[in-house]
C-alpha cells in the first residue's frame, strides 16, 4: 500500500505541477501580447511563480525519496508473493 501510495503521489503531482506551469506561462504570454510595455515585471512575476511551483516538487520528490527507505526490498515482497501470503 505504501508503495502504491508514493508512486500515485509522485505521479499525481508532477502531472498537476506540470499543468500549473503551463497555465502560468500561457497567462504571463497572454498578459504580455496585451501589454508588452509590462512585459519585465510580468516575466520577474512568472519567473518567481514557477519557481514556486517547482519547489512543491521538489519536496515531494524528498518525500518520495524519505518512504522510499521505509519500503520493503523487492526480494522479501516477492517472497511473501509467493508464499501467498
Amino acid at each position: 500500500a505504501l508503495a502504491l501510495g508514493v508512486s500515485l503521489g509522485v505521479s499525481i503531482s508532477t502531472i498537476v505541477t506540470s499543468l500549473s506551469m503551463g497555465k502560468a506561462a500561457a497567462a504571463a504570454m497572454e498578459a504580455i501580447a496585451r501589454q508588452p510595455d509590462a512585459a519585465g515585471n510580468i516575466r520577474t512575476l512568472l519567473l518567481i511563480t514557477l519557481a514556486l511551483i517547482e519547489a512543491l516538487v521538489l519536496y515531494c520528490l524528498l518525500v518520495f525519496i524519505l518512504l522510499q527507505g521505509k519500503l520493503a526490498p523487492v526480494a522479501e515482497v516477492v517472497k511473501i508473493t509467493a508464499s501467498g501470503m
